[in-house]
């Protein structure tokens, strides 16, 4: 009676509660594991805390025949290749062919472009970190191109 008082007092039963302090183990036993998700960590990289930032998540679909040109961000952009294919070219680096199950970084400020490789469209899932209130493109001017 004492024990079912002190936790009457602290709020962690009442009436009801007390018969299922009482009640035959089987009913307090818990249901079985389930299998936990699996989690397939495809990139990470830290993030500035100043200054302020936000992260945007987003599918990019592109098109055949569509484009971009060489751009930056104001922070860093990561994506993953759903279908498709495409060059991801860095200046300053070697152009990457990325395929389904690929993923990629481009850390801030670095002027980049990706290119649709072959005759069918490609989708990515990218996420960008940024600095809040700025444009997510920047044009980049390419001499010669």
């Amino acid at each position: 009676m004492m024990l079912a008082n002190r936790f009457a007092a602290k709020g962690l039963i009442a009436g009801a509660g007390l018969s299922v302090l009482l009640a035959p183990a089987p009913l307090l036993a818990q249901a079985p594991a389930q299998p936990a998700p699996v989690r397939t960590m495809l990139q990470q990289s830290p993030v500035a805390a100043s200054p302020e930032q936000e992260t945007s998540l987003a599918t990019v679909d592109i098109a055949v025949g569509s484009g971009n040109p060489f751009h930056t961000h104001f922070g860093s952009e990561m994506g993953y290749v759903v279908s498709g294919h495409i060059r991801l070219e860095v200046m300053g680096q070697a152009p990457r062919n990325l395929g389904p199950g690929d993923s990629f970084l481009v850390p801030r400020g670095m002027a980049h472009r990706s290119v649709l490789v072959g005759n069918e469209p490609a989708k990515l899932v990218n996420t960008w970190t940024v600095d809040k209130g700025k444009p997510l493109v920047t044009p980049v001017p390419v001499a010669g191109r």
